[in-house]
C-alpha cells in the first residue's frame, strides 16, 4: 500500500526540465588585458603626504541651477557646477544617499570613494545618480588641485595634451528640425567662429527608439550629401544617430556615409542594443562611436572587449566623472582602440572635457565642443574668471587651462544666490 501511494505521489511531480549535462563554458572574449587595466589606480594619491578629510558636502540650489561645494577639515574648498538638465530629477540623492560616502573620508582615497558611491547603490544606479557623483568628484578635484597647486586633470595622470583639437557638436535641434540648407548655414557660422576642422551632424529623429523615423522624408540623406558639398573634401564630418534606426536602416545610412567619406558613425541604433550594434559594426567599414548613455563599467568592458565601437564616448556626467572615465580609457588603451569623452552643453561641460583630455590615454584626434557655454539650468550665464589665460578656440584648437583645480574662479556673489538643499 505504501509503495502504491509513493508511486502515485511521484506521478504528480512536474517533469524535470532541461534534463541535460551542462558543460561550463569560458567566455569567447579574452578580457584579461582589460581586467588588468581596470585595476590600475587613477587618482595620484602620492601628490598628498597628509590626509585631506572631507568635512562637508553641500548641494546649493537656485531654481534648477545646482552647485556642489566640498570643504576639508583644514579649510580647503572646492566647487563645481552640476548637470544643467538631468540633476534636478534626483536632488535628494545628494544629502540622503551620497554624502555618507564622502563626508568624514580621506579625499586621497577618491578611487574607492567613487567606486562605493556608484557600486554600493546598485538599486539606484543610472544616469540620475551618476550626474551627482560626477559633480561631487569635480568639486573634490577642484579642492585637491588647489591644495596641490595643480590642474584637476593632472591629479589623475601625467599631462599628455596641452592642446585639444575639437569637433563641433552644436546645433542638435536645428540640425534635425530645420531644413538641411538652413541648419548647415548655422553650422558654417560655428566653423567660421572656431576654425573647427571637424563637424558632427545629426541623423534621424534622435529618439533612441530605433523606429527609422526622420523629421522629413529623405532629410538625413540630403543632409549627408549637402554637408559634404558645402564644406568640401577637406572638412572631417561625422554623424550621430542617437539611436534612431533599426539594424537594416542603420546599415543603409552607413553605406551612404561611406560613399561621402564620413569620419565616424555614432550610435545609429539604441544605446543598449549591443548585439544589433555589433551587427551594424560588422556590416560597415566606417568607424563606429558610442557609449555616451552608459553608466556601468562592466558594460564598457564588454563594448571594448568585443570592439562594438572603435571610438568610445563615456559622458563625463552620465558615467559618473573623470576617475571612472580614466578607467575606461585604460581599458581602451589596452585594447588598441580610441576614446573621446562626451560632454553636455551648459554648465562647465567644456571645462571638464579639457581637464579630462589633457591627461587621457588613447585619445581620438578630435573632441566634442559645444562652445564655451557656461549657462546654468536657469539660462543664466555663470560669471567666471580663468585662473590662467582667457578661453579661446583658434584654428579648431583650445589650450588646456593651467590654473589650479578646475582652473576657474566663480564669482562669489553668484554662489551666494544659491541656498543649501536639505
Amino acid at each position: 500500500m505504501a509503495s502504491t501511494l509513493a508511486a502515485g505521489a511521484s506521478s504528480l511531480l512536474p517533469p524535470k526540465l532541461f534534463a541535460r549535462t551542462r558543460v561550463p563554458q569560458q567566455p569567447a572574449t579574452d578580457y584579461s588585458r582589460l581586467d588588468a587595466a581596470l585595476k590600475k589606480p587613477v587618482f595620484r594619491r602620492e601628490l598628498f603626504s597628509d590626509a585631506v578629510i572631507i568635512e562637508s558636502l553641500e548641494l546649493l540650489l537656485k531654481g534648477n541651477s545646482c552647485l556642489y561645494r566640498v570643504k576639508s577639515k583644514d579649510g580647503a574648498e572646492g566647487i563645481s557646477v552640476g548637470h544643467p538638465f538631468v540633476a534636478e530629477v534626483s536632488y535628494p540623492m545628494v544629502p540622503k544617499i551620497l554624502a555618507r560616502h564622502f563626508v568624514g573620508k580621506d579625499a586621497r582615497d577618491l578611487d574607492r570613494l567613487i567606486y562605493n558611491a556608484v557600486e554600493l547603490n546598485v538599486k539606484r544606479q543610472g544616469i540620475p545618480l551618476c550626474v551627482h557623483v560626477a559633480a561631487i568628484e569635480f568639486a573634490i578635484l577642484d579642492m585637491m588641485g588647489i591644495i596641490a597647486q595643480k590642474p584637476a586633470g593632472e591629479l589623475l595622470g601625467e599631462l599628455k595634451n596641452k592642446e585639444v583639437n575639437i569637433y563641433m557638436g552644436t546645433r542638435l535641434q536645428q540640425l534635425r528640425k530645420l531644413p538641411p540648407e538652413e541648419s548647415l548655414e548655422l553650422m558654417k557660422a560655428d566653423v567660421q567662429e572656431t576654425g573647427a576642422k571637424h563637424i558632427k551632424l545629426r541623423a534621424g529623429t534622435g529618439t533612441n527608439l530605433g523606429t527609422d523615423e526622420d523629421n522629413a522624408p529623405g532629410r538625413t540623406e540630403k543632409l549627408i550629401k549637402m554637408a559634404r558639398e558645402k564644406f568640401g573634401d577637406e572638412m572631417m564630418i561625422s554623424i550621430d544617430g542617437n539611436g534612431s534606426y533599426s539594424v537594416k536602416e542603420a546599415v543603409r545610412i552607413g553605406k551612404i556615409l561611406e560613399e561621402y567619406d564620413y569620419e565616424f558613425y555614432e550610435e545609429p541604433v539604441p544605446w543598449d542594443w549591443y548585439e544589433e550594434q555589433k551587427i551594424v559594426e560588422q556590416s560597415l567599414k566606417i568607424p563606429m562611436a558610442g557609449g555616451e548613455e552608459e553608466f556601468g563599467i562592466h558594460a564598457f568592458r564588454y563594448l571594448i572587449g568585443n570592439e562594438v565601437f572603435q571610438i568610445l564616448q563615456p559622458d563625463l556626467f552620465y558615467f559618473g566623472g573623470m576617475v571612472r572615465t580614466m578607467q575606461v580609457a585604460n581599458m581602451v588603451e589596452a585594447a588598441g582602440l580610441q576614446i573621446t569623452p562626451h560632454i553636455s552643453s551648459g554648465g562647465f561641460g567644456f571645462l571638464y572635457m579639457l581637464q579630462m583630455v589633457s591627461v587621457c590615454p588613447a585619445t581620438y584626434k578630435y573632441h566634442e565642443f559645444k562652445k564655451f557655454a557656461t549657462f546654468d539650468a536657469n539660462g543664466v550665464e555663470i560669471p567666471i574668471e580663468s585662473k590662467s589665460r582667457a578661453f579661446a578656440c583658434k584654428d579648431g584648437i583650445i589650450e588646456v587651462p593651467t590654473g589650479s583645480g578646475l582652473g576657474v574662479t566663480i564669482d562669489p556673489d553668484y554662489i551666494k544666490t544659491h541656498e543649501v538643499f536639505g
